[in-house]
C-alpha cells in the first residue's frame, strides 16, 4: 500500500490507517506569485498547450474500451491546446526565454503529431506555428545583427 499502515489479527479484517497516507511525501512547493518576466504570457500560454497536448493522450492509457471514453476527455483537451495556441500565435517574444519556449512547443507539436499513422500532417493552426517561430528566429537574428553579436558562436548542448 502506498505508506498506509494496516493491522490485521486473526478474527478480523484488515484496517487501513488512511491518516498515514501521504505523510512521507515531500510538502508542494508553492508559488507565491507569477514569475515578473517580459515573456510570461507567452511561456504560460506555451506550457498550457503542451500540457494539455500531453493531458489529451492520458485517458488512452487508462480507458479500458480503448476510446470510446477517452475521445471525450481528448476532445477537450484539444481545444484546449488549440485555444493556448492561438494566444501563442497573438504574442511575439521580446527574450530568448520566449523564443526558447515557443521553441520547445514546436517542438513538442511536432512529437505529437508524428504519432499519428502516416507521419506528420500538419493542420492550417500548426502551420501558423512553425511559421511564426521562423519569422520569430529571423527577427531575433536581425537584431542580433545590428548589435553585432551575431556572429558569436553558442555552446552547443
Amino acid at each position: 500500500m502506498t505508506g498506509a499502515t494496516t493491522t490485521a489479527e486473526s478474527s478480523q479484517a484488515a484496517i487501513i490507517d488512511f491518516g498515514q497516507i501521504g505523510k512521507s511525501r515531500p510538502p508542494r512547493r508553492s508559488v507565491k506569485k507569477r514569475p515578473d518576466h517580459p515573456d510570461a504570457d507567452l511561456i504560460e500560454s506555451c506550457i498550457e498547450c503542451a500540457m494539455q497536448m500531453a493531458a489529451g493522450k492520458a485517458p488512452y492509457k487508462i480507458d479500458p474500451t480503448d476510446s470510446e471514453f477517452a475521445a471525450f476527455c481528448d476532445d477537450i483537451c484539444r481545444s484546449r491546446a488549440d485555444r493556448a495556441l492561438c494566444a501563442v500565435l497573438d504574442m511575439n517574444p521580446s527574450t530568448l526565454d520566449g523564443l526558447r519556449a515557443k521553441a520547445g512547443l514546436v517542438e513538442a507539436v511536432v512529437d505529437d503529431w508524428t504519432d499519428f499513422p502516416g507521419g506528420i500532417q500538419l493542420d492550417e493552426l500548426h502551420t501558423n506555428l512553425l511559421l511564426s517561430l521562423a519569422k520569430d528566429v529571423i527577427r531575433f537574428q536581425r537584431a542580433a545583427m545590428i548589435e553585432k553579436t551575431s556572429h558569436l558562436s553558442i555552446a552547443s548542448t
